[in-house]
């Protein structure tokens, strides 16, 4: 029986994420184990993977959850996700005193209000789409949109968080871009938010460590004042070979990997699995892209196919970050990868944007053509 990526890409998208979530249960056992020797008192070696079975065992009911559901009801109500979420963001603030803090706990329960505001910006931007399907849009009809954005990158960045604020407005110029948004003027933004980081970065001081330390790193990893995390990631990378010291063999775990279950969990992959596990990994990635792309091309209407766009965009892009960072590519963002990092806002988000891209692809089996403003 043929079973073609084109034909079931839900079924796909579905699968290639578990997949991911899986080799996430595994690392995350493989390399936190040593770092709960640290708790006082100490933590049993099983205690991050526990954690991450109870999230992850959430976020496969919210992923059938979103599945089964009407992606248009999350569409109709996002006025009232983006609201609870900005609030969520602003809530952060009396917490943080000075000091970086991006989550708010309660009870032992701990949540990222920046991963929720991401589903909740997607669906209320398809939610503009929607209302102006097929017409001409004038500049004052996109200013509630530009309004959410730039009040979700305003309060993100003020965590601080600019990796998050950057893949944000990211993600948010290029919905614009989809929904029509004159490109001279989708231009003008992107200077403005290129100035206003430069501005933030370099006469500021905001995070000018990470730059610093990365403009070294890229110059010579293994120099003094090189980025730390940087070069133990390139050194967990590297010292992996094509299949890995084995699973549990990693020497990096042993605290010399900083974010080892977190941030940096490919390069602790890396060294157990090698580039055999890498490629893997790389390759669920590529097929979620993918298979998110047939999804939003093919989708029933225009709602669905912005719906699956921006999930999509926001979970591949994430994934490059992460991924560019642990190579040395890019300056230390703190953004997980998708799945895999340790993490249960991240794996419950995802999931649930996933069940809706496979949402979108559950109604609609035969393409749909769109007026010829959208740039879809």
């Amino acid at each position: 029986m043929r079973f073609a990526l084109n034909d079931h890409p839900d079924k796909i998208i579905i699968s290639a994420s578990l997949l991911l979530m899986m080799l996430g249960m595994i690392f995350i056992y493989s390399s936190s184990g040593p770092f709960c020797q640290f708790f006082n008192p100490p933590k049993p070696t099983y205690y991050f993977l526990v954690r991450q079975i109870a999230w992850g065992i959430v976020a496969i009911i919210a992923m059938m959850i979103a599945y089964r559901m009407d992606y248009q009801l999350i569409v109709k109500i996002s006025p009232i996700l983006v609201a609870v979420t900005l609030v969520m963001l602003a809530a952060v603030f009396p917490l943080s005193h000075g000091t970086i803090r991006r989550w708010i706990s309660r009870g032992g329960f701990t949540v990222q209000p920046s991963e929720f505001f991401k589903i909740a910006l997607v669906a209320y931007i398809a939610r503009v789409a929607s209302k102006y399907n097929g017409k001409e849009m004038t500049l004052k009809q996109y200013i509630p949109a530009l309004i959410v954005i730039g009040l979700g990158v305003i309060l993100i960045v003020k965590e601080p968080d600019l990796g998050t604020t950057t893949l944000v407005a990211c993600v948010g110029g290029a919905m614009l871009f989809l929904l029509g948004f004159p490109k001279k003027y989708l231009l003008v933004a992107g200077s403005f938010f290129f100035v206003a980081a430069s501005v933030l970065v370099f006469v500021l001081g905001y995070e000018k460590d990470r730059i610093d330390a990365y403009d070294v790193t890229l110059r010579d990893p293994f120099a003094d004042n090189a980025s730390y995390q940087t070069r133990q990631s390139l050194v967990s990378l590297g010292s992996g070979g094509v299949l890995g010291k084995g699973l549990g063999n990693g020497v990096q775990k042993h605290l010399f990997l900083p974010a080892r279950h977190t941030d940096f969990i490919i390069a602790s992959s890396a060294e157990e699995g090698g580039f055999l596990v890498v490629a893997i990994i790389l390759s669920l990635f590529t097929i979620i892209c993918w298979s998110g792309y047939k999804i939003a091309t093919t989708a029933l209407d225009i709602e669905g196919s912005f719906f699956a766009w921006g999930i999509m965009l926001f979970i591949v892009l994430q994934a490059t970050v992460n991924i560019g960072v642990a190579f040395g590519v890019f300056p230390i963002t703190g953004m997980t990868l998708p799945f895999l990092s340790y993490g249960g806002s991240s794996l419950l988000v995802c999931s649930t944007g996933i069940g809706m891209i496979a949402s979108v692809a559950r109604r609609s089996r035969l393409p749909r053509y769109y007026p010829k403003r959208y740039n879809l």
